[in-house]
Parts: structure tokens; C-alpha cells; sequence
């Protein structure tokens, strides 16, 4: 994957935001260019526009409820990957969330510059590898309704 990466960020925080840009910033291969957008209003154009290669999404903006900006993105980003980057330590999220074809989920604080670096690749190529669907199941309303026995 040696050309540039386009990375479309939904995070309404800056200071995360600036994190991640610090993360991908000055790495050679691949390099990434990053488009920092605060709503999943914002991220429609460029998701439609086929301005990113990759998203990766916060699930709480001020314009989306948590389970709706997951569905709603989804839908958006049929044609590209999405990888939750977000503070929910929820594993039912993280769950359903795999379960409805996002490419990864990542806690924020926790994945390092290498590990979001390689997340990205992974999602671009599993994105190209897997058959076009449209989006999974309905969201869980609470934990108790996901059972797992992993």
C-alpha cells in the first residue's frame, strides 16, 4: 500500500482528533491524509463525494445518537471500510458492531500509532476482499439482549 491513505475522521473532540493526526502523521508507508470532520452531517458529503479510503468514526457526535450514527454511517460508507475509534469500553457494542461489518473497533487511549496504522491497512484490504451486502442486524436496545459465549 504504498500511495496515500485518505482518511475521513468523524470526531467531534479536537483534541482527539489532533491525537490521531499526530499518530499518522510522518509515516512512510503509507502516508496518510487525514480530513478531520466533527458531524456525521459533514462526513455525508465526503463519503458520497468518494473522498476517503477508509472512515474512522466516533460514535458520540452532537448530531447522532450512539447506535444511530454506527447505522447511519454504515449505510453512508457502503463502499468503504469504517473502523469505530471511540471511548466505550461496551463489548456488546464492539459485538454488534463486528457483527454488522465494520472493520474494527479500537478504543481511544489504547491502540498505539502502529496499531491504528495497521488496523487501517487491514480494513482497506478486508474491505476489498469481502462481497458487497448491505448493512447487518438491527442495533441491540441493551447488553442483555447480545449474549456471547466467547
Amino acid at each position: 500500500m504504498a500511495r496515500t491513505v485518505r482518511v475521513l475522521h468523524v470526531e467531534d473532540n479536537p483534541a482527539d482528533a489532533r491525537l490521531v493526526r499526530e499518530a499518522l502523521a510522518g509515516r512512510a508507508r503509507p502516508r496518510f491524509q487525514i480530513t478531520h470532520v466533527e458531524t456525521l452531517g459533514e462526513a455525508d458529503s465526503h463519503v458520497k463525494g468518494g473522498l476517503a479510503d477508509v472512515v474512522l468514526l466516533d460514535l458520540s457526535l452532537p448530531d447522532s445518537p450512539r447506535m444511530r450514527t454506527l447505522a447511519s454511517m454504515h449505510m453512508l460508507a457502503s463502499s468503504v471500510p469504517v473502523i469505530i475509534l471511540t471511548g466505550s469500553e461496551d463489548e456488546t457494542l464492539g459485538l454488534w458492531a463486528a457483527l454488522d461489518g465494520v472493520h474494527g473497533y479500537l478504543i481511544k487511549g489504547r491502540a498505539s500509532p502502529q496499531q491504528l496504522a495497521e488496523a487501517i491497512r487491514i480494513a482497506i484490504a478486508e474491505h476489498k476482499a469481502r462481497p458487497q451486502v448491505g448493512p447487518g442486524p438491527a442495533p441491540p436496545t441493551g447488553a442483555a439482549e447480545v449474549t456471547s459465549d466467547v
